[in-house]
């Protein structure tokens, strides 16, 4: 008979140090999940999972008879990592039955990692068979998309419409199995800047496809549009796309023709031409006439370049590159708010809010565009 699942419940406060150990344990491949400390929310747990009371100490809360009740029958596998626990409670939660507590000051995902392996030492082997499989699934991802810019740098040809869906159901496997924010981990990771820009593009377009709730051929003309929106830049010269800084005015006016390039590629083959070659010509054009290359406006930007807009500022600004850090997703999503009604359109980036909250690792919207 196969082992039964096991799931790592985590409880308490303040809640920015519970999603801290939250998307630690997420990006090594456990299973686990935020949850109140309230009994009725712990009895759903499952029978192998591991519940885990982290965060600060506070005697009046972490009360020995309090926990016990609680974890109830789950006591043998209840990970008590409080930060700052006073010393003599020790013995009381060991007496109370408690046999897996922090006794250190180290409160790092490592250290929790280590007392889960004391408790379920086969939990931490399953997850990092889940952490390895993802990040060999990522960097496939990835890798395709070099694949593909090498060859268009050597040979600029139209690519073929099979690509974008090998990738789309490789990239829809990887969300599937990961929260957003372990996919991206995943993906923020890659060394190649064009790979990485076009593989996260392509996954927040799949899952603003999801939020939007559009079907399956919505979302594979999103996906293309997005997957092939920047094959011009295999025309745009390496030193310009890999410089460790700004770009000076003169090499701006280069790379803002990657656009045209785009258009240009995709435009030679059927399967491409028409909107997916209009995206990736329009991508960079905003509702107040001020984007590039040919300063469009309102009305004349559809739909699904709006999307693949929102995508791709969003992207640009929580990569990570040699040159600058990766924004924090609620910063991020606070540039996207303000470029709202101006420059975006604000229905489309309010409904987006679930993307970027799902990015960050959480389930609350990170603020309203209204």
């Amino acid at each position: 008979m196969g082992r039964s699942h096991v799931g790592i419940q985590l409880m308490g406060e303040p809640q920015a140090e519970i999603d801290v150990c939250l998307r630690g344990l997420l990006s090594q491949g456990f299973d686990a999940r935020k949850v109140p400390l309230a009994s009725g929310e712990i009895a759903t747990a499952g029978r192998e999972d591991i519940l885990v009371f982290a965060g600060s100490y506070r005697p009046a809360l972490h009360v020995p008879a309090r926990l016990s009740d609680l974890a109830g029958s789950r006591r043998s596998r209840t990970i008590l990592f409080l930060d700052a626990m006073d010393p003599r409670s020790f013995s009381e939660f060991e007496q109370a039955g408690f046999f897996f507590v922090n006794v250190t000051t180290d409160m790092s995902v490592k250290s929790l990692v280590g007392l889960i392996a004391e408790v379920d030492p086969q939990a931490v082997y399953q997850a990092s068979k889940t952490a390895a499989l993802r990040a060999s699934m990522s960097s496939g991802i990835a890798d395709a998309v070099v694949d593909l810019f090498g060859r268009l740098r050597a040979d600029p040809v139209a690519p073929a419409l099979a690509e974008s869906a090998r990738q789309r159901w490789a990239m829809d496997e990887l969300i599937g199995k990961s929260p957003m924010s372990v996919w991206i981990d995943l993906i923020q990771n890659y060394h190649d800047g064009t790979a990485q820009h076009c593989a996260l593009v392509s996954g927040y377009t799949l899952a603003f496809a999801r939020a939007l709730g559009v079907g399956k051929e919505q979302t594979g003309r999103l996906f293309d549009a997005a997957f092939f929106h920047d094959v011009g830049k295999a025309l745009i010269p390496l030193e310009i796309l890999d410089k460790p800084g700004p770009l000076d005015p003169a090499e701006w006016e280069i790379m803002k023709r990657h656009v045209l390039h785009s258009y240009d590629i995709l435009s030679r083959d059927a399967q491409t031409n028409g909107e997916i070659a209009r995206v990736a010509r329009d991508h960079h054009e905003y509702l107040d006439g001020t984007g590039y290359p040919q300063g469009i406006r309102g009305r004349e930007i559809d739909d699904i370049t709006r999307i693949i807009t929102i995508c791709d500022i969003f992207a640009a600004l929580t990569e990570k590159r040699a040159y600058k850090p990766p924004k924090p997703f609620d910063e991020a999503y606070s540039v996207l708010a303000s470029m709202a009604g101006t420059k975006l359109d604000p229905d489309l980036v309010r409904m987006f809010e679930k993307v970027a909250a799902e990015s960050d690792g959480g389930h609350q919207p990170v603020m309203s565009a209204a």
